[in-house]
């Protein structure tokens, strides 16, 4: 074993409360305290584990330094494709992915950046601290638990929230994923452990007898799963007053073994991420296992295999302050671990001290004896046993039917049911005898003649199957002995085709004739299933290896094309909640394929022409294709939900949330559908072609609460209104009225607005057009903040936000309680949430005491406040607090009547 503490990571002197090594081992990331600010760090991990390239002045040991957050960074976690996510005390996680070598040179850092990391996503919407972040096993979402006691569930690509999980009562201090995807598992400061299920996001089990007897609190409560996914190991958990990590197994959820001999309460849990193995001296074979590293407040840290009862290892006095954080190396021989001394350590082992990694086949192999997930092959458990008979009895019947011609009589010989013989090599190789004395001609000949006007025709013959194995699904056996492969017992097919010089009058009728001397010997065999059969000519056979061009009019004659429509892709992926969609060309046709969380295969489906678009819900997929038709499936069982829609122009956009679909046509068209297992209906279809500028086009589109939402290159957002049949303009950054509030707009008065569907419109805009105050004179400042206020409470009432709808009027209320001469706004927007004062009130069909899901009298009573912190308006808080509690009473007693 080897300790190696670099004096070189450091914070400038502040606490370090989190590290996470590089996915690629060469790098590794801290995140904390920064001077005024939260800081992350990226190290060349090099310096760590060689000491000539320590001495080695060429060799940079700090690659980049990011200084973005506002206030300290908690948590830090590198995902499989190398990005980095960071949160802290500023409710804001970032996204970093690297750019390039060669960072930009600053005056102001003592160290130059070598790396560029660029942040792609910021992602907001957590009310308090992050504590805690953990990437999910395939590395598509991000789980950010926080002091809100919420946690939030991302989908970092769409920059989306998949769920907020509400649950628990105090602060939430750690998350992690189930390696297999199936749960997910927080704990918190209310002394609970939850774990959540991921297919519906609800509560599989609350754990609380270990943390009863918990005193006090850590600073994080980082939680760990085991990489077999048998075991969640937690922190802060006591066993006879003592401090211990607990140990809760997969599935029962049991709590009846813990790790103990820490002195102070355990902060962190992390387990490797590699399973392990030893040989066992007394079986001689080798023994898989799992090993997991534990830091406490008492400042060490603990190794633990799951096949030992004693540690590994116990290193102690390693800080002089609380250990935050472990992270182990992806060979599985390093780990480091970080403490609020603002210090970092680490440990390197041997294969002879903790064991040999195993290799990732043999991963796959426990993973799939443990809990079944083999996706090449069938797995398959017969519960039932009348179902086993059935299925045993099944290949004789299906051979027997096989042998047996077919019967006129109405009743069936009975037949004998025996156990399926197993054939040998040889006869495996003939066809099962069949009686064909029904059948003229010989059954291994087939005649072919042309026609007048020169086509080919094959006159079919009858073919019995044989009761061997078929080739229904290739690679599957069938019901008997697997069939051989070899060259030398494989064999041709003995069927010949005849070919004849003399040509056949094409038939036209049930009643023509052959016009040939040899149309007897052509039409010598009787027909088969119909008399029509001998009547049809076979289109000509063609074997093509590239997919066919549909021949389809994709424009209409003077229409003018405003959006260009969408071209063929050969490959598409995209993620829809706990699904994956990906379409690739497969030979000749195009194969859809559906994988759940775990990447197992759900279901498939062949499209006869290449997609141009794909657009996925939870609930649905839709999917376009180049013939100009639209396909819509169910999800997860693969349905179609209706016939191919026909658009009536090329499609240029196409979108889903929730159960509608909307497209946009290259001539700016729009339609949405509502869809669903039992429903599928136009909602509305209308056209945005006067919308669109000349030299100024779409720049983004999506559907918002079920409406359409268009944003243009001229810096203007639309919405359409099926109620009004109109567009509404919800955004326009050239508006120098809306860009003098959005860049004047007190803090004091708006506060942190709310990311919601209006804030990303706007932050759209303002970023494709840039930023640049207008000339407005001061008296006009005041009026244009009403303005652009009302402007937004209204267009977050049309987008549905409720959010952003409560945010805007309290903020236009503090905006009018600042100036006496806004008191009759004021009084409007406070009549409106008041609402008639009279017995009846309550029966009142001219005023709606909800709106957006919110209670108006309490969102008066947010109002309220607001105007009580001004002096000015004391007798205006006296009338309407009198009058709502006066409304309160009624109520109170009308129910109660």
């Amino acid at each position: 074993m080897r300790l190696v503490k670099p004096n070189w990571v450091t914070h400038d002197g502040s606490p370090i409360f989190s590290v996470d090594i590089h996915p690629d081992g060469y790098r590794f990331a801290t995140g904390g305290q920064g001077g005024d600010s939260g800081r992350v760090v990226i190290w060349n991990m090099e310096p760590v584990l060689n000491e000539k390239a320590e001495s080695d002045p060429d060799i940079p040991k700090m690659l980049c330094q990011l200084d973005h957050h506002l206030a300290c960074v908690n948590c830090v976690r590198w995902n499989s494709q190398g990005q980095l996510a960071s949160g802290g005390d500023d409710k804001i996680i970032m996204i970093w992915k690297f750019e390039r070598r060669g960072g930009p040179k600053s005056i102001f850092q003592p160290n130059n950046n070598v790396e560029t990391w660029r942040c792609i996503a910021p992602l907001r919407a957590h009310s308090g601290d992050i504590l805690d972040l953990a990437w999910s096993p395939n590395s598509q979402w991000l789980a950010s638990a926080s002091v809100d006691n919420t946690i939030i569930v991302w989908n970092v690509e769409l920059k989306t929230i998949l769920t907020v999980l509400r649950g628990h009562t105090g602060l939430v201090k750690g998350v992690t994923w189930d390696p297999i995807g199936k749960y997910l598992a927080s704990q918190s400061d209310d002394k609970t452990l939850r774990v959540w299920r991921t297919d519906e996001w609800s509560e599989e089990a609350v754990i609380t007898d270990p943390f009863e007897e918990c005193g006090g609190t850590t600073h994080v409560l980082r939680l760990s799963w085991s990489p077999d996914g048998q075991y969640l190991v937690s922190a802060h958990a006591m066993n006879g007053g003592g401090p211990t990590a607990q140990i809760v197994e997969r599935g029962a959820w049991k709590t009846d073994k813990d790790y103990v001999g820490h002195r102070k309460a355990v902060t962190c849990v992390r387990f490797n991420g590699r399973i392990l193995q030893k040989l066992s001296k007394a079986e001689k074979k080798p023994v898989q296992y799992c090993c997991v590293a534990i830091g406490s407040r008492d400042r060490s840290v603990s190794v633990w295999s799951t096949s030992l009862k004693r540690p590994v290892v116990v290193i102690n006095e390693l800080f002089v302050a609380s250990v935050v954080d472990l992270s182990w190396s992806p060979c599985g021989m390093q780990l480091c671990a970080c403490s609020k001394d603002g210090t970092v350590v680490f440990i390197e082992f041997s294969e002879e001290e903790l064991g040999q990694p195993v290799d990732a086949s043999m991963v796959t192999q426990i993973k799939q004896k443990l809990y079944g997930q083999i996706h090449d092959s069938m797995f398959r458990i017969i519960e039932v046993p009348e179902f086993l008979k059935q299925t045993e009895a099944s290949p004789q019947k299906e051979a027997t039917a096989q042998a047996s011609p077919p019967k006129s009589t109405a009743q069936p010989e009975p037949m004998e049911m025996g156990p399926p013989a197993q054939p040998s090599q040889n006869n495996m190789a003939k066809p099962t005898s069949v009686n064909t004395s029904s059948v003229q001609g010989s059954v291994h000949k087939q005649i072919e003649t042309k026609t007048t006007d020169g086509k080919r025709r094959i006159t079919p013959m009858f073919l019995a199957t044989p009761s061997g194995p078929t080739d229904s699904e290739p690679g599957k056996p069938g019901p008997v002995a697997s069939t051989s492969f070899s060259n030398t017992t494989s064999k041709k097919s003995s069927i010949v085709v005849e070919k004849r010089d003399d040509v056949v009058q094409p038939n036209v009728g049930p009643n023509a004739t052959a016009g040939s001397n040899k149309s007897s010997e052509t039409t010598s065999a009787p027909p088969i299933t119909s008399k029509l059969i001998d009547d049809i000519v076979p289109p000509e056979i063609k074997d093509s290896s590239e997919p066919k061009k549909p021949k389809v009019a994709m424009e209409r004659s003077g229409s003018e094309i405003l959006i260009p429509p969408l071209k063929p892709v050969s490959n598409f992926n995209m993620i829809a909640g706990h699904f994956a969609v990906t379409i690739k060309l497969d030979k000749t046709l195009y194969r859809m394929e559906v994988f759940d969380i775990d990447r197992k295969l759900l279901w498939d489906q062949y499209l006869g022409y290449s997609a141009t678009g794909l657009a996925t819900t939870t609930t649905l997929i839709a999917v376009s294709l180049e013939d100009g038709t639209m396909h819509i499936f169910n999800t997860a069982k693969g349905i179609r939900l209706s016939p191919p829609f026909v658009p009536k122009s090329p499609i240029a956009k196409m979108h889903a949330a929730g159960s509608r679909v909307m497209i946009i046509s290259s001539y700016g068209d729009v339609q949405v559908w509502e869809v669903t297992m039992n429903l599928c209906k136009q909602v509305f279809s209308t056209s945005a072609a006067h919308l669109i500028v000349s030299g100024s086009g779409l720049l983004h589109s999506s559907l918002l609460n079920g409406l359409p939402c268009l944003i243009f290159k001229n810096a203007r957002a639309y919405v359409f209104q099926p109620e009004m049949g109109s567009w509404l303009l919800i955004g326009d950054s050239q508006d120098p009225i809306l860009r003098f509030a959005m860049l004047n707009a007190p803090s004091h008065l708006t506060g942190l607005s709310p990311m919601g569907p209006l804030a990303r419109i706007q932050e759209a805009l303002n970023r494709h057009y840039g930023i640049s105050v207008p000339m407005i004179s001061q008296p006009q400042g005041p009026m244009s903040m009403v303005a652009y206020m009302e402007q937004m409470t209204m267009a977050s009432k049309v987008l549905g936000s409720s959010t952003e709808y409560n945010y805007w009027i309290l903020a236009s209320i503090n905006l009018l309680s600042s100036h006496e001469r806004f008191e009759r706004r004021l009084r409007n927007i406070l009549d409106d949430l008041l609402g008639p004062v009279h017995d009846s009130a309550h029966l009142s069909k001219s005023w709606d005491p909800v709106i957006l899901g919110l209670k108006k009298h309490e969102l008066l009573e947010d109002a309220l406040k607001i105007v009580a912190k001004e002096l000015r308006w004391q007798r205006l808080y006296v009338e309407y607090n009198d009058q709502l509690k006066m409304l309160k009473d009624l109520y109170n007693k009308n129910s109660s009547e």
